[in-house]
């Protein structure tokens, strides 16, 4: 009977997985590709569908079941085959442990039963594991490559812009310092002193410049057209061979004069010739020009008719010595001085203008610096989080390609798969302890039940007594049972020979069934090796094994 008690065999392997340093360092070491994510779904990956369907078509369980013209397996089939799934993912059990924070050891056990399946399965679902693991790892950190590669382009064009407007924003306020408001009063403080000094020497070369002129005005009434000199008045009409008159160089400092004022609409203002200031200027330098060309011209006159005169002079052996001769070289000093001062006053002038309107937007900029601050802070806060965001994508992608690289070197979450399957046809459940006792137990029911029922069926009267009780009369006398030489001739046959051989034939039955029982739960192969002596008696007496070789 114990055969018929339900067989458990059981099959076990066990593998490593260890978390790789390069696995330990990855951005998202939290999430979806982490060793605590693989710890939490192992259980799940191991026995889910997915894996059970490719372990079933691994150990070739479905190759009868019919397919189509591409192999793949129809609807009805793939029911079949997921039933055949679940039933086996039904029959494992997974169990870790975990020695240190980054290793696991995990353990497949098999407990069916089939005992030729076990040691397969457990191992073919250990290899699909860590196979589809394998591929799961580098198809997302492919994926996750894709991705933060597009989002670190657009986070690159995301700095480029707050770049840009950073650039644009300081260009717009190249007096304000963000990170140093102060130093804009600094600044405006040098621009006023600088100004100051200015002032100053503008001053200075004033007075000089109004001495040199009048030293000019009162040296004037005693020169005349002369010869030579090194005017600084070339290209507003005065020539090289003679020497201007006082008007000549009235109009000239004139000329000088409406230039000076040019350049300073045109430089400090921004002016073009289109505007009405400078076209007046323009329209009043012209009519300078031809007054000094006329001037020039009647300069040139006068120069002519005092050299015929002195020509004339030294033919008749008296010479001519004009009187303002002598001063002549004092006057083209003084010229000279007071065009070098000029220029100089006219370098101070731009100068002072330029301080002014540097003072004026710096004013301007201390008024605003408050507003501008805060634009300033906002944008440097984008440019800042720009580059935050684009240097993190940065590092992620430069984690993920070793790790793709790792993973395709089989280096990433380490396996080690350790030994094959062990398992065997001797199988775990029930126990031959077990199995005595279910018997002892049934034997003693039984013995029980069989005294019972002889009791309560049994009708022969043993006694005297039993018949007075039963016939309710009192009983004067009894004979004992006659026994006569057959009777204990059988008696004696029965005690001493046919019980005996009996109890042995129990004995020798129960000893034979009770080590078949034994031999099928302890020794399964010795016992199917003994179920199959009878048969091959048969067949060897019969003849019929001699026809099984040849065949």
């Amino acid at each position: 009977m114990s055969l018929f008690y339900p067989r458990a065999y059981s099959a076990t392997t066990s593998f490593e997985r260890r978390n790789d340093p390069v696995m330990m360092n990855l951005p998202m070491s939290s999430g979806a590709a982490s060793f605590k994510y693989f710890r939490t779904t192992m259980v799940g990956d191991l026995t889910s569908m997915e894996t059970m369907a490719e372990v079933v078509e691994n150990l070739g369980l479905i190759e009868n079941l019919q397919r189509d013209e591409d192999g793949e397996l129809s609807e009805p089939m793939a029911v079949k085959r997921n039933a055949l799934a679940r039933s086996l993912a039904g029959k494992l059990s997974i169990t870790t442990s975990s020695p240190s924070e980054h290793i696991d050891m995990i353990r497949i056990t098999y407990t069916g039963p089939d005992p030729t399946i076990g040691a397969r399965l457990v191992d073919e679902v250990k290899h699909t594991y860590i196979r589809r693991t394998m591929a799961w790892i580098h198809e997302f950190l492919t994926s996750q490559r894709d991705y933060f590669q597009e989002e670190a382009g657009e986070a690159m064009a995301v700095v480029k812009e707050t770049q840009r407007r950073e650039t644009q924003l300081r260009l717009e306020n190249p007096h304000v310092d963000p990170g140093n408001p102060g130093s804009l009063s600094l600044k405006l403080t040098q621009l006023e002193l600088e100004r100051r000094e200015l002032k100053l020497r503008q001053r200075d070369y004033e007075s000089e410049l109004s001495a040199q002129e009048q030293l000019l005005v009162a040296s004037t009434p005693q020169l005349q057209p002369g010869l030579g000199t090194d005017a600084p008045n070339q290209g507003v009409g005065l020539d090289d061979d003679f020497l201007p008159s006082p008007e000549a160089l009235g109009l000239s400092a004139a000329i000088r004069e409406v230039d000076t004022k040019t350049d300073k609409l045109r430089h400090t203002r921004g002016m073009t010739d289109q505007h009405p200031e400078i076209r007046d200027l323009l329209v009043s330098r012209t009519r300078l020009e031809a007054d000094l060309e006329r001037q020039c011209a009647l300069d040139r006159r006068t120069v002519t008719t005092n050299q015929a005169v002195e020509g004339d002079s030294q033919s008749d052996g008296v010479p001519i010595n004009p009187p303002w001769l002598p001063y002549q070289s004092e006057h083209a000093g003084l010229i000279v001085k007071i065009t070098a001062l000029q220029a100089k006053l006219k370098d101070l002038r731009i100068s002072i203008e330029t301080s002014d309107l540097a003072i004026e937007e710096l004013e301007q900029a201390k008024r605003e610096v408050y507003d501008k601050q805060e634009l300033f802070a906002e944008v440097l806060g984008k440019v800042s989080l720009a580059r935050k965001q684009q240097a993190q994508l940065e590092r992620t992608l430069a984690n993920i390609e070793p790790a793709i690289k790792a993973i395709e070197q089989g280096r990433l979450l380490q396996f080690s798969e350790g030994q094959p399957a062990r398992g065997s046809n001797r199988p775990i459940s029930p126990k031959a302890t077990m199995i005595v006792i279910l018997a002892l137990l049934a034997g003693l029911a039984s013995g029980i039940t069989f005294v019972i029922l002889a009791e309560v069926f049994d009708h022969v009267f043993r006694s005297s007594g039993q018949v007075s009780r039963s016939l309710g009369l009192p009983m004067l006398e009894s004979i004992d049972e006659i026994v006569t030489a057959e009777d204990r001739r059988r008696l004696f046959l029965r005690n001493l020979v046919i019980t005996p051989v009996v109890i042995l034939l129990f004995i020798g039955v129960t000893g034979v069934a009770g080590s078949m029982a034994y031999l099928s739960i302890e020794r399964p192969w010795a016992y199917e090796k003994i179920k199959h002596v009878p048969q091959t008696a048969i067949q060897f007496l019969t003849g019929d094994s001699a026809d099984t070789e040849v065949h």
